[in-house]
């Protein structure tokens, strides 16, 4: 269940970019990013530049299959922190026009068997959102802050996806599969409560939205929540309450890995 709206979702795209813009334009673009162990700054810049322009040529094209890399126009990054900044914003202005334009109903490929713009306007507000993140932690040493309802967002969109019986960016999930192990997750200052369930399927897991008593549970700021589900939670900082089985708790993050 969505907690904000297609616009919403689109403002915030182009609002997480113009953060991250400012991150990559004061900051080294050798700069290790903590989150994403292999990149440096740049590399990181260069990967949600191209991947904003991938989805607008998903869009762009009412494309029923996957789309490739290499047919990306405007894909090479600059060379100068400064052109990095504006390749980057340029990339998520134009996304986020086309999927304004053509609003939530359209039905183009996408990789967790949902075929909507809709669902692309959310993701890329999440994608947005995450990477974002990554650049604070890679140049100021921690996040932003982060609205807590597109936090709780957050949170349902990464399970939703998750748990799409064609989803394949979860590589992980298989780990779940079987029986026992429930995880309940409750943000404590907005609306947001999941309980996670092992199941024998492919996917490994089902879930359900609402409150209810899990073999673990995992309370806090949806942001905490968020950053922790995201691994994107600083070390050191950690006020999330664990209750019951902490190896549950460490089975679930290990499983719901997004590649």
């Amino acid at each position: 269940m969505a907690w904000l709206g297609h616009e919403q979702y689109l403002d915030r795209v182009k609002a997480d970019a113009r953060r991250f813009a400012e991150m990559v334009a004061a900051g080294d673009p050798e700069a290790e990013v903590p989150s994403c162990p292999d990149w440096q700054l740049a590399d990181l810049c260069a990967h949600l530049g191209r991947v904003h322009r991938w989805v607008n040529q998903i869009v762009t094209t009412r494309s029923q299959e996957r789309v490739g890399w290499d047919a990306l126009p405007d894909a090479a990054i600059p060379t100068d922190p400064a052109g990095q900044a504006e390749w980057l914003l340029r990339g998520a202005s134009a996304v986020a026009a086309v999927l304004r334009e053509v609003g939530t109903g359209l039905e183009v490929w996408g990789w967790a068997g949902e075929f909507s713009t809709g669902w692309w306007g959310r993701r890329m507000a999440h994608e947005t959102l995450v990477h974002r993140i990554d650049a604070e932690l890679a140049v100021d040493g921690r996040p932003g802050r982060i609205d807590a309802e597109l936090a709780a967002d957050n949170i349902d969109e990464l399970l939703h996806n998750a748990a799409a019986p064609a989803s394949r960016a979860f590589p992980n999930r298989g780990r779940l599969r079987g029986d026992g192990g429930t995880l309940h997750l409750h943000c404590t200052d907005v609306r947001g409560e999941w309980l996670l369930r092992r199941a024998q399927v492919p996917e490994g897991f089902a879930y359900e939205e609402g409150h209810a008593k899990g073999d673990a549970a995992v309370r806090g700021s949806a942001e905490e929540l968020m950053l922790l589900l995201n691994k994107r939670l600083p070390d050191g900082r950690n006020d999330l309450q664990v209750i019951g089985d902490h190896r549950a708790v460490a089975l679930w993050l290990e499983g719901l890995t997004l590649d």
